[in-house]
């Protein structure tokens, strides 16, 4: 028996040896080595192309032939490490990592031995048919005992990134934002009006949310369309794509009433944006979540508990957390980065009240920050002069801060071209189709009377701050100590005799 498997192992060896199957299939980059092909990705200089200049960013160059969940699926790109990264494993000029940091384009399509070890039963099968399903897509290192991935993973932490969300489902704590409105009405009514609760919507339950036009020209039929996110500043929609979710790269502009079609690739749903569109997103055992948009339970924590107890069990009360512990609740959404294992650009597994810095990593600028406002040090408090920083531009009339911009250093804070708006301009971003062309609403503008000041929002516990449950919510600090009426406000200004029309 023993001397049978000998002679079979034997066999099998020699077949591998004769066919070539640790390689056997074509190399895909062969046309790589024809200098005629040089141009697609390499720019042309002096008659030339040169070795250093591309045609534009690699990961785009990538892209060209692989497609967009392939390449995301396989390893995070496009975000800045926090360790270390060996000389030989390259980031691009902003310190970033690209496709190119483990793959050599260039490189051997398979180097003198595997990169990583090649399971028995494909090795057999591959002597069997003379073909091997076996690929070492030109890695900078052989990896068959993890050397690629220690490059910048330690062993020790592998397998915590690998596992960073509780495989138990928190689904089940979960009440839903209806829940809460029981026992509080009017936060629950406020809230159903902010930007918050109508940031993602189904398209098939509310078509009519849908802003953009799908007559004139669209850059992708509307049928396509599942979810409609955005509903101030601009709106951008999901699409299905056999059994993946893509957000797609053209947006409507909700100020300018058009189509922005500069953004220049669909991303994933999934890795990029579900965690803050909706709430009590988790991956496993597959991607799902509790609520489509920014619900309570966003702020205030899986919440069926204190709703099943009358309110005896306790939820985050962000109100009661330390002033750090605080900001990370808006830190979470506000702010640019990835999670511990780089895979989901937001803080998967993160609840409120939690700390962030255990969840978010790869800070990365938004656009308008400069070397006075972004440091790039991975610490918190760069993080948190980011969430400031977004505060101050909170009315900024371009609107489009979602962008992982790298080129922010050379962009002013605020220009001629990216003016940021009055609170009135703010307001009328939404309602200057709806609000009535009154008499007195025009002296109240050309006196630069602001609309918040006879729309009075209501205030927090306090006074001191207006209510984020409030849709008239502006970083601002209130005029008032306390809610006015109409009239009250009005007197604020005029003696008296004033006519005020109710609405």
């Amino acid at each position: 028996m023993r001397l049978r498997r000998l002679l079979f192992t034997a066999g099998v060896c020699l077949a591998l040896n004769a066919t070539g199957a640790l390689g056997a299939d074509d190399n895909p980059h062969a046309f790589m080595a024809d200098a005629a092909q040089c141009g697609r990705c390499h720019e042309e200089e002096a008659g030339a192309p040169s070795a250093v200049t591309l045609t534009k960013d690699v990961v785009s160059l990538c892209l060209d032939c692989h497609g967009s969940r392939e390449l995301f699926t396989v390893h995070p790109v496009d975000i800045r490490p926090a360790v270390a990264v060996p000389v030989d494993l390259p980031l691009d000029s902003s310190g970033t990592m690209t496709c190119a940091t483990c793959h050599d384009a260039h490189g051997p399509y398979r180097g003198e031995g595997p990169y990583v070890a090649e399971p028995l039963h494909l090795r057999l099968l591959a002597a069997v048919t003379f073909k091997s399903s076996y690929r070492t897509y030109f890695l900078r290192r052989r990896n068959d005992a993890g050397a690629l991935c220690l490059g910048c993973h330690q062993q020790s932490l592998l397998a915590a990134e690998g596992f960073h969300v509780d495989e138990v489902s928190l689904l089940p704590e979960y009440a839903g934002s209806a829940a809460c409105s029981t026992c509080h009405p009017d936060a629950y009514r406020e809230w159903r009006r902010t930007s918050h609760a109508r940031m993602a919507a189904a398209v098939a339950d509310a078509p009519e949310l849908v802003a953009a036009d799908f007559d004139t020209d669209p850059p992708f039929p509307f049928e396509q369309v599942v979810y409609r996110l955005g509903n101030h500043w601009t709106q951008r929609f999901v699409v299905k794509k056999e059994d993946s979710y893509y957000v797609k790269a053209p947006i409507w502009s909700l100020t300018k009433g058009e189509w922005d079609t500069s953004y220049w690739i669909d991303k994933p749903w999934t890795e990029y944006c579900q965690g803050c569109h909706t709430t009590g997103f988790e991956v496993r055992p597959e991607a799902r979540f509790a609520e489509l948009g920014i619900g309570c339970e966003a702020c205030h924590g899986p919440g069926r508990r204190h709703v099943e107890s009358n309110g005896e069990e306790a939820v985050v009360n962000p109100a009661d957390l330390d002033p750090a512990r605080r900001a990370m609740v808006c830190e979470a959404c506000h702010t640019v980065g990835h999670d511990r294992t780089g895979q989901f650009r937001f803080p998967l597994g993160y609840l409120p009240g939690k700390d962030l810095t255990r969840y978010y990593k790869g800070l990365l600028p938004k656009p308008g920050q400069d070397n006075n406002t972004f440091l790039g040090d991975e610490s918190y408090a760069d993080r948190h002069n980011q969430w400031q920083f977004w505060v101050e531009h909170f009315m900024d009339a371009k609107g489009l801060t979602c962008d992982l911009c790298k080129s922010f250093r050379d962009r002013a804070t605020k220009t001629a071209e990216q003016p940021v708006m009055n609170p009135s301009e703010y307001c009328l971003s939404c309602h200057q189709k709806d609000w009535p062309e009154t008499r007195l609403h025009r002296r109240h503008l050309e006196a630069e009377v602001h609309c918040h000041r006879c729309h009075v929002p209501g205030l927090a516990p306090g006074g001191k701050s207006y209510s984020v449950h409030d849709h008239k919510f502006l970083f601002l600090e209130p005029e008032t100590e306390v809610n006015l009426t109409l009239e009250e406000a009005c007197s604020q200004c005029h003696d008296g005799g004033v006519g005020v029309r109710r609405n």
